[in-house]
């Protein structure tokens, strides 16, 4: 990810449900789902849509104790490969469909990248919704470490987001079926191969995946794409990007005020513009949102793509928090992408 530039400007759960020890804001009671031609004597399972999405920030930051225990996972490291490797396998345990997208692009030539090529993979989740075409959100974030040396291990920075979908992947399985099609990408190449972002040296994973989805036929399945991108800074505030869609910030930042995390979303004073996996769906029409903390350490970013992006420099807490305003949104979204496409 990378600020375009700071710019300020003028400016349905259960009722009383304690969800990870976080109350849930009075909701509509669940309401069953029926789908197209499903008659109401059927035996198919009942979706019930506004079932909670269970998150345990706790479990998803001992993980990332483990994940940074492999050191730098920059694209094609062995560390990054054993990663790829176990969160393939716990997918399918979960009861998910995995897929790899594996290519090879053109990068700029440095001691890391000689030959200017570089080759990634992109790890592909599928959670089937009750029917073939079914409606789908999107939701990923980056995996890969930036080239930065034996030292950046990117706790915060390619290691939060990590954890934060696997362990969004154990929500969705465990209330699986849900009233929508799910998807979880996690996304190599994010990083630029130079220190900054320069043109096209950046999101090569997401890109790729954004692309296939037209390829494939998918594109008119997707409702949302929802990206997550370091969410475990100790002092957790979500930044308010203009390039996000406008309904689908709300949403989240709606869901925060709910569930009384609202001092963890920026206001719109301290909005910016913020490059990162998004644009790359926005980029081809489809509507997206970035939920990121881009003030890692403040407003400085003393930490940001550096060695000092470390396992102290997160917390069990932030992405607990991270994670009710997550699937929060989340529950509300599905509703809201149903509502928009029965209105078509």
């Amino acid at each position: 990810m990378h600020p375009c530039h700071q710019r300020p400007l003028p400016l349905l759960a259960l009722l009383g449900l304690l969800l990870w020890g976080f109350p849930w804001a009075c909701a509509p009671a669940p309401t069953l789902v029926q789908q197209p031609g499903q008659a109401q004597e059927n035996t198919l399972p009942a979706i019930v849509l506004g079932t909670p999405i269970p998150f345990d920030g706790t479990r998803a930051h001992a993980q990332l104790a483990t994940v940074v225990a492999l050191g730098p996972r920059h694209p094609g490291s062995p560390a990054l490969a054993e990663l790829l490797d176990t969160l393939d396998e716990e997918l399918l345990a979960l009861g998910f469909k995995t897929r790899r997208e594996t290519f090879s692009a053109k990068v700029p030539i440095t001691p890391a990248t000689p030959k200017g090529t570089q080759t990634y993979t992109n790890l592909v989740a599928d959670l089937p919704g009750p029917a073939k075409d079914s409606p789908m959100i999107l939701v990923g974030g980056h995996i890969d470490t930036k080239f930065l040396g034996e030292n950046f291990i990117g706790a915060n920075d390619g290691g939060s987001s990590t954890v934060a979908l696997i362990e969004l992947a154990r929500g969705l399985a465990s209330t699986h079926p849900r009233a929508l099609a799910w998807r979880v990408v996690f996304f190599d190449g994010e990083e630029a191969i130079n220190f900054d972002w320069l043109g096209k040296d950046n999101t090569y994973g997401s890109r790729r995946h954004a692309r296939e989805l037209y390829k494939r036929g998918e594109d008119k399945r997707v409702g949302a794409v929802v990206v997550v991108d370091m969410i475990a800074d100790l002092d957790l505030v979500l930044t308010w990007d203009d390039y996000s869609t406008k309904w689908l910030r709300q949403i989240f930042w709606t869901a925060a005020k709910d569930i009384g995390l609202g001092k963890h979303v920026a206001t719109a004073r301290r909005r910016t513009l913020v490059k990162d996996d998004h644009r790359s769906f926005l980029d081809v029409g489809l509507e997206a949102v970035d939920l990121i903390d881009l003030d890692y350490g403040g407003p400085l970013r003393p930490y940001w793509h550096n060695d000092q992006d470390t396992l102290d420099k997160t917390s069990a807490a932030s992405l607990e928090t991270f994670g009710q305003i997550l699937t929060k949104g989340l529950v509300e979204l599905e509703a809201e992408v149903l509502r928009r496409r029965r209105k078509r």
